[in-house]
């Protein structure tokens, strides 16, 4: 016969097999001998001493007394889980990716992941965002793996930190920010990680503004030179395109080879 044991004996069983998350489902198919509302109010009581968090429905992480006083974990260790229960694609992109890289000029008060669509909501807790971007594809040659406490997270690597950072600026702060951070992360970047196949996932606009950055702003002439022969062997002839998207053209004459009209004065944080 099944031994007996409490709901949350049974979670720090889990926790000391080095499991940080739990569904409902789970919980109740290994404790039958419960009712689901006894379930559900154990579940509850232990919730109120910050003991577990539900971050999405049925789907639970568990805070071990090494977290305790922050009161959630890091995205890290439980995004992993909470995406394969969803069934979804996802990676730790933007700030938050630039932060695992070692861009950690300004820590993100945000986490930051992209998904697939249809869009997920905002998540706060414990005072702790997570805020979700979708695409329709994803660009799986530029997605690694980093490994954590519990396993290994999906990440995008520093190239498409990169791009995902001026496609979403607003989001993450403004273009001053960006380039702020894509300052930082020039130094993981090798010329030879800069591959034509980035081309077919990010818009050519994007790849120019990334250019025109590590040229004019970063003093990044390798990485610059390198990008430019990829997308001239896709495009002979660059389109002109606003630096800032969402400011007015500047009326002066593009002098750049990137074709990007400088409609902002970029200022990075030293």
């Amino acid at each position: 016969m099944k031994e007996k044991i409490k709901i949350s004996d049974w979670i720090n069983q889990q926790l000391a097999r080095g499991e940080y998350t739990f569904t409902l489902a789970y919980l109740q198919a290994n404790k039958p001998e419960k009712s689901d509302i006894s379930i559900k109010l154990a579940l509850k009581r232990l919730v109120d001493k910050n003991k577990i968090i539900s971050v999405n429905k049925g789907f639970y992480i568990i805070i071990p007394p090494a977290y305790s006083n922050l009161g959630f974990l890091p995205l890290t260790m439980f995004m992993d889980d909470l995406m394969e229960y969803l069934g979804r694609p996802y990676y730790i992109s933007l700030l938050s990716a630039a932060a695992l890289h070692g861009a950690a000029h300004q820590q993100p008060q945000v986490n930051f992941v992209c998904t697939s669509l249809p869009s997920m909501r905002t998540t706060t807790k414990k005072g702790v965002q997570i805020k979700y971007v979708s695409k329709r594809s994803f660009p799986e040659s530029h997605i690694i793996q980093k490994k954590s406490e519990s396993g290994y997270v999906n990440l995008s690597d520093p190239l498409l930190t990169c791009l995902d950072l001026i496609s979403y600026y607003k989001t993450v702060g403004g273009f001053n920010r960006v380039a702020t951070v894509i300052n930082e992360l020039s130094e993981e970047i090798g010329t030879d990680e800069i591959k034509s196949s980035i081309l077919q996932w990010v818009p050519d606009a994007n790849i120019q503004r990334l250019g025109y950055l590590w040229e004019y702003e970063c003093g990044q002439a390798g990485l610059a030179d390198a990008l430019f022969r990829i997308i001239k062997v896709s495009s002979n002839s660059l389109k002109t395109y606003k630096l800032s998207s969402s400011k007015n053209l500047q009326k002066e004459k593009v002098k750049n080879r990137w074709k990007i009209n400088v409609n902002i004065k970029i200022e990075i944080d030293e």
